[in-house]
């Protein structure tokens, strides 16, 4: 049943998306409420389909601290409904709907991601260092900086597709729906601000849940040493814009790039890792 409630969310995530794109074609002011809508209607579908799972999972006997986000499928799934939350949570704030036509398409793609997991959509069985609660504390908040740190990405799209629009000799419709420069800058750096502490205070219960798994706070695992890339690569950015003035383009560009290493840090260096290959594995 919950994988109804998935399909039902997926469905809801590409028709919001498609919306919100039409919306910055066509400048309806239509598309937006409705793809906002479609958007809660996604993330209450997404979390019954997460209750159910951990409801099922959790009446089997090997998996009484089972979480909704161990292994590929579900990791990704998880992902892309952090983004959205994320991104409503965004919105309350700063009511700037054509930016949903940049970031919604990060949750559709995590979750074709999830869709097309090598490993299929079973539940896994976890190894035991990974049976423990720290998967339920540690995962999530790492998960909240990642999907921040996502729509920061979508974000310094639009600051460079704007930036590139008011530099145009013919600039599109689009610069006008746009917010100016300066303020999805601001933008950005409002959202990394925030994620950084979220991402170090993940970084650190890592540490902490290796030392109940392995003996060791810290080992130069791959996933480990990533980890630490990533909490420098967005340090080095707060740095460049709070003390060096950066600001603008080179700003965006060090967001995106922030991204990326999240994205390796996330999927790549798993394959690398013989401590943390249940998202490469399927939890086998």
């Amino acid at each position: 049943m919950e994988l109804y409630f998935f399909w039902g969310a997926f469905a809801a995530y590409t028709v919001a998306m498609s919306l919100f794109i039409g919306y910055a074609i066509t400048r309806r002011e239509l598309l937006a409420q409705v793809a906002k809508k479609g958007l809660v209607f996604a993330v209450i579908c997404h979390g019954v389909s997460l209750i159910i799972r951990t409801t099922i999972a959790r009446a089997m006997p090997q998996h009484s601290w089972y979480v909704p986000w161990s292994n590929w499928f579900e990791s990704f799934s998880f992902f892309a409904a952090v983004i959205v939350v994320e991104y409503l949570i965004i919105q309350r704030k700063h009511e700037i709907p054509i930016l949903g036509a940049f970031v919604t398409p990060l949750a559709f793609i995590s979750m074709v991601v999830a869709i097309h997991s090598p490993f299929g959509t079973q539940i896994p069985n976890l190894p035991p260092a990974l049976q423990s609660y720290w998967m339920a504390i540690h995962v999530p908040v790492m998960f909240i900086s990642y999907a921040a740190f996502a729509n920061a990405f979508g974000i310094g799209i639009a600051y460079l597709l704007q930036e590139y629009q008011i530099k145009s000799r013919k600039p599109s419709h689009l610069m006008f729906r746009l917010p100016a420069l300066d303020d999805l800058d601001n933008m950005i750096y409002r959202v990394i601000w925030t994620a950084f502490p979220i991402l170090t205070l993940g970084v650190l219960l890592g540490a902490r849940w290796a030392y109940d798994a392995w003996g060791r706070y810290w080992g130069w695992d791959p996933k480990e040493t990533w980890a630490l890339v990533t909490w420098l690569t967005y340090l080095i950015y707060l740095q460049m814009r709070l003390i060096a003035g950066w600001r603008g383009r080179k700003t965006a560009y060090l967001s995106l790039l922030g991204f990326v290493v999240v994205i390796g840090t996330y999927i790549g260096v798993n394959y690398l890792s013989p401590l943390h290959a249940f998202l490469s594995n399927g939890g086998k």
